[in-house]
């Protein structure tokens, strides 16, 4: 538990404990509404804290299940039967493009490579978001539109580039 939770928890605990002498010390009501409310306030914020600590594990899980599902997936799209698999493709072609020295590669440029794909977007938008069923993010995009691969993946796919591309 965090420091700063555990500082609200005493606080709100110290509070409750004024307010309960309050009630058997017969002080007025105004006073008592008022260390009672403190102490809903504190709950609040203990609240929020815990939320906002529970969403960094939150992504922290999404992110390690998704570099889970993409290893296990690039292992299964390395397969030489599975090479013509659209997201393959995709990733060949970046990877491709990569090795010749593009040095800003696109979503145009990976399009324009791949020509011959009906449906190049929604395949791609899959390789670069995480999502319960999505083809595995592999891909990240700047704001100036240049795509990389996604840091906590890149040592997957460095393996499946030597399986696919030494086996030419």
């Amino acid at each position: 538990m965090s420091n700063n939770i555990s500082h609200k928890l005493l606080e709100l605990k110290n509070t409750l404990e004024d307010a309960a002498f309050l009630v058997t010390g017969n002080a007025s009501a105004k006073v008592i509404h008022s260390k009672i409310v403190r102490g809903l306030i504190s709950l609040s914020e203990i609240e929020k804290l815990t939320l906002k600590e529970n969403l960094v594990i939150d992504n922290r899980d999404s992110h390690l299940k998704e570099v889970n599902k993409v290893a296990r997936k690039l292992k299964f799209w390395a397969k030489p039967e599975r090479k013509k698999q659209i997201n393959a493709r995709i990733l060949n072609a970046y990877l491709d493009l990569n090795k010749s020295g593009v040095e800003n590669i696109t979503e145009d440029t990976l399009k324009d490579a791949l020509l011959n794909i009906k449906d190049f977007k929604n395949n791609f938008d899959q390789m670069k978001n995480i999502a319960e069923k999505n083809h595995g993010k592999i891909f990240e995009q700047d704001n100036f539109g240049n795509i990389r691969i996604w840091n906590p993946v890149q040592s997957f796919v460095d393996e499946y580039e030597k399986i696919v591309f030494d086996n030419n």
